[in-house]
């Protein structure tokens, strides 16, 4: 057993975000067949860029609200206690609303492929 009380702090690439975001590793998978862990905080109007993950994601949403938008479904508002499963290779992107922060934990398989900078629409 291994008991991780607080991750690593994570320089993020601003390029794969907008707005404030800061990153907690909590775990890094040994081979792209297990999982990565997250702790995510996205301040007021910070979201990730479009992006996808070959094993699939799961998203678990710590703060009070929260945003997270695939094609199909646009902007998604999201309460404290949600799971999100996102499959895996759909095109997607997760942060805050325009006036909250926003805080996940994310559990992802495989290595994310991120999309240059776009425009992404969230909720108020």
């Amino acid at each position: 057993m291994k008991i991780v009380e607080r991750g690593d702090a994570t320089p993020i690439r601003r390029e794969r975000y907008s707005g404030a975001v800061e990153l907690e590793t909590m775990r890094v998978s040994p081979s792209p067949a297990d999982a990565d862990v997250l702790r995510v905080h996205y301040g007021p109007a910070s979201v990730t860029n479009w992006h996808s993950h070959p094993g699939g994601q799961f998203l678990y949403i710590l703060s009070e609200d929260a945003t997270v938008g695939t094609e199909g479904d646009g902007a998604v508002h999201l309460e404290q206690g949600t799971l999100v499963i996102v499959p895996p290779g759909e095109r997607h992107w997760h942060g805050s609303t325009n006036s909250r922060e926003a805080t996940f934990l994310a559990v992802t398989w495989g290595v994310t492929r991120w999309e240059d900078l776009s425009a992404v629409t969230r909720t108020s």
